[in-house]
């Protein structure tokens, strides 16, 4: 039998193989920790599966015959991890040195229960990625008219940490999803990703907020950084289907996570 790895790194991948194959070299280079790759091909029809089996044989590789989006694929890969700390990672990332040693040791307290890295932009600036519990009404304050006429409103500073220097570890409500590790045993304690949520939007914060809701913490570690680049799909197009889709999203994890706003941990980590 195999030595079992320190992580799993998981990547649902679609029409990305570039990407993939960019984010596979990096962890071959940079990982610093034992571990397996499982990629999960979501129906790409762009040779992605057999790219990653030529370069990367050791990988694990599941194709999909077609899109079934982010949430399914995660799902499809929760049964077959054999590490001991999970790493979902988004395709178009590249880990830096150092980036998962750092999330291990994080995890290695009992209260948190997911280590999410300090994201870059590809030119090294900061990317934005920890956030305060969102206001209900953020998503007509950025798209639509208002937008125009107010771009850049308080509320919405207020929930991307904008006045947070990133420079400290610390507990958070969510944190993107482009990079979140955790331990193998939490879908066990909180169940699978949600699969009413769509590919666009929403599946971090519920994984967040579930995990908050079990008992854990969710802690952003700067010294863990990873490159990421990413594309704001909704905001290219605002009237798009998958931006109502997101914004469908966004009410229905409100209600779902309602209670949670009173919850003093949650209070603590939204101040």
């Amino acid at each position: 039998m195999r030595e079992r790895p320190d992580v799993s790194v998981v990547i649902v991948a679609w029409r990305a193989r570039a990407d993939v194959l960019r984010c596979l070299a990096a962890l071959q280079r940079d990982a610093g920790v034992s571990y397996e790759v499982i990629v999960v091909d979501d129906g790409s029809g762009d040779d992605t599966g057999s790219a990653v089996r030529r370069r990367f044989p050791d990988a694990s590789v599941v194709e999909k015959r077609s899109n079934e989006g982010l949430v399914r694929g995660r799902n499809t890969a929760l049964p077959i991890v054999r590490g001991r700390y999970v790493l979902m990672i988004d395709a178009d990332t590249e880990v830096r040195p150092g980036a998962l040693p750092a999330l291990v040791a994080a995890l290695g307290r009992a209260d948190v229960g997911i280590a999410a890295p300090r994201l870059l932009n590809e030119d090294g600036s900061l990317q934005l990625s920890c956030r305060r519990y969102p206001p209900l009404l953020l998503p007509l304050l950025r798209r639509g008219p208002l937008a125009r006429i107010w771009p850049n409103p308080r509320s919405h500073q207020r929930h991307l940490m904008m006045d947070f220097d990133h420079e400290q570890a610390r507990p958070v409500v969510w944190v993107s999803g482009a990079a979140q590790m955790w331990r193998a045993e939490l879908p066990a304690r909180i169940g699978p990703y949600d699969d009413r949520i769509s590919s666009y939007g929403g599946e971090d914060l519920d994984w967040c907020l579930r995990t908050w809701a079990a008992g854990a913490e969710v802690w952003y570690v700067p010294e863990a950084e990873i490159v990421h680049r990413w594309q704001k799909l909704t905001n290219r197009s605002p009237f798009s289907l998958k931006s109502f889709r997101a914004l469908r999203d966004w009410y229905y994890l409100q209600w779902k996570h309602r209670r949670l706003r009173a919850d003093p941990r949650l209070r603590k980590a939204n101040a």
